[in-house]
């Protein structure tokens, strides 16, 4: 028996133009996001294998276009991932905590009235620690990356107040490094370094796609 739940709500606040146009110049923005995703999965008939997942991720961020239909953005953002597998009544916990920081810059363009379409290109540092729990000899993992992606983005402004996005959770195509060090409680197990290409929103596109909804704050300077 298998229960999904996702919870995805992000929010962009603009600000710094009378009219509160998207895509002006000097305009700027903070964003948000929050993303709520526990999984459960049980088997049958005695449910004596279970799985217990849970992933939540907060995001935040201030960007500007510094010339028309060009974004200039800065983000950070926190993720904590709980898995744990209980068989035949022993559990075992592994508890993932992770921060990130990016810059990236976006280049729009307006396709129909108020319909813009935009390239993403940026890159992004993680820092990710990892723990197992309940085991005689819990196992920990520290793993720095460092990414430079690309990602097209849809954006469309559906009320003076309202914008929409449509964008991929992955980006198409990233190329990163990372660094990882995995230790027990007497010494040190390995080290690895690696380079790598990743175009994961390929592999299943529908499930690699997320929608915002971003209101655009009332200026003081608009009659």
């Amino acid at each position: 028996m298998r229960k999904t739940l996702l919870l995805t709500i992000s929010f962009l606040f603009f600000c710094g133009l009378a009219n509160a146009q998207f895509g002006e110049a000097n305009q700027q923005l903070l964003s948000g996001s929050f993303t709520l995703s526990p999984n459960s999965n049980k088997s049958q008939p005695n449910f004596t294998n279970q799985q217990n997942n849970l992933f939540l991720g907060v995001g935040l961020g201030y960007g500007r276009f510094i010339r028309k239909n060009v974004l200039s953005f800065f983000s950070i953002g926190y993720n904590y991932n709980s898995n744990k597998n209980i068989n035949n009544n022993q559990e075992v916990s592994n508890l993932n905590n992770g921060f990130n920081m990016g810059y990236r810059q976006i280049h729009f363009k307006e396709i129909a009235k108020k319909l813009f379409i935009g390239l993403s290109i940026g890159g992004s540092l993680s820092m990710q620690n990892s723990n197992q729990k309940n085991v005689p000899n819990p196992v920990k993992t520290n793993t720095y990356g460092v990414t430079v992606g690309i990602a097209p983005v849809l954006s469309y402004q559906i009320s003076e107040r309202l914008v929409i996005n449509l964008q991929p959770n992955n980006s198409f195509a990233d190329l990163g490094y990372s660094n990882s060090s995995t230790k027990d409680n007497t010494s040190t197990i390995s080290k690895n370094n690696s380079l790598f290409f990743n175009a994961g929103f390929f592999s299943s596109p529908l499930n690699n796609l997320s929608f915002g909804f971003n209101y655009l704050l009332k200026n003081k300077g608009k009659n």
